[in-house]
């Protein structure tokens, strides 16, 4: 219940609350954090799967992924938000389904950088074609219910708390 209420106040506080283009600014400025850190860093590192600690956002299951994986579970949610929040837009209400299904990559490696790329691109591009206006809505089981602003401020504080989760990641499989 805390962390369901914390998490909801870091949504709203950090990203919700801000304006749509600081929004781009943090979604971008996330997205350029991983591309560094993978173009920086060994493959092995970033194929490495060694426990990363407890960090906020991050699960039990998602602390054993390697940096890879880490973007792979990007890859699916981004892709899950750029079908989701047009419709919210155009004033669809939505059921989510089960979020879990984001908590299974498979294992991978560089190929997932392309479609990374490629999804951010039209997550960062998305404030060009959308209004921001509509009234559908989607309530996601932790953040509570979203309109499509609140779907693209999640879409920016969620690739920032898997920022977090690569470096860690990196750092701990660059020191085996």
């Amino acid at each position: 219940m805390l962390d369901t209420l914390l998490a909801r106040l870091l949504l709203w506080a950090g990203y919700r609350s801000r304006s749509l283009a600081t929004n781009v600014r943090q979604f971008n400025s996330a997205a350029a954090a991983v591309e560094e850190l993978v173009a920086a860093t060994p493959e092995p590192a970033l194929r490495g799967r060694r426990p990363v600690p407890a960090l906020p956002g991050i699960t039990p299951i998602m602390q054993d992924w390697s940096a890879f994986m880490t973007i792979a579970h990007c890859n699916d949610v981004h892709e899950s938000l750029l079908g989701l929040i047009p419709q919210l837009d155009a004033g669809r209400d939505l059921e989510l389904g089960d979020i879990g299904r984001f908590d299974h990559p498979a294992e991978c490696g560089p190929e997932v950088m392309p479609r990374f790329r490629d999804l951010a691109a039209q997550i960062a591009g998305l404030p060009q074609s959308l209004s921001f206006k509509g009234g559908g809505t989607v309530v996601h089981p932790i953040f509570g219910r979203l309109d499509s602003r609140g779907g693209f401020a999640l879409a920016a504080l969620h690739l920032q708390l898997h920022v977090s989760q690569i470096r860690r990641s990196i750092q701990l499989n660059s020191e085996a």
